[in-house]
């Protein structure tokens, strides 16, 4: 299993992944969003892990869940790589001279009516993002940091069905420390690992 990634073995992942994206829909009845997947390479363990959030359980969208930093566009927004950036530092007060973004994967669509593109990043060791990073109480409940020899494990992605009152027909799910992440945060570390060569790219019937 791999433990750690390159700024070449995520440029290999995101050109393997450029055709796996969801089947194109009508992006009118969609917002449209983007996250950012945040790769941090302990150089001495030589290692790799990936920053995610678990949103606050009292917001009106998205309560509770695990996720990567991110968002709705805004219309302040250049393009989707800025509402990336932008939601990035809002959330966990980490701004984009902090880490490089590598590029892009296909859009994804969710159950909850967003359109959402996720950008693959890696944070600059040298760049003191730890003491800058904090989170933003009123959305963001917890910081942490997961490796991807878990995340990105095979074994450890589950496909099953979705929570009751979801639009999803089905899901993706992976439990780490007693944390379910699943839905989008789920299908994007599958298609990372499918992108590394960890596993088979996964369906597009979720929605």
């Amino acid at each position: 299993m791999i433990k750690s990634v390159s700024k070449i073995d995520l440029e290999i992942c995101i050109n393997k992944v450029r055709n796996a994206g969801d089947k194109k829909r009508s992006n009118d009845k969609y917002n449209q969003a983007s996250v950012l997947v945040l790769f941090i390479n302990d150089e001495i363990k030589k290692n790799s892990s990936i920053l995610m959030i678990k949103r606050r359980d009292n917001l009106r969208k998205h309560a509770g869940q695990i996720a990567f930093p991110g968002g709705k566009k805004e219309k302040k927004d250049l393009n989707l790589e800025e509402t990336a950036k932008r939601e990035t530092e809002e959330e966990i007060n980490v701004s984009s001279e902090k880490y490089n973004i590598i590029g892009s994967f296909p859009k994804f669509f969710t159950g909850t009516g967003y359109v959402v593109t996720p950008f693959l990043g890696i944070i600059n060791s040298d760049s003191n993002w730890k003491k800058a990073l904090k989170p933003n109480l009123s959305e963001v409940e917890q910081i942490f940091f997961p490796p991807i020899n878990y995340l990105l494990s095979p074994k450890y992605h589950l496909r099953e069905k979705p929570p009751t009152k979801s639009s999803m027909s089905m899901t993706w799910k992976i439990n780490y420390n007693n944390k379910n992440i699943w839905g989008l945060t789920a299908r994007v570390l599958v298609t990372i690992s499918a992108g590394l060569g960890l596993r088979e790219f996964p369906p597009c019937d979720d929605i």
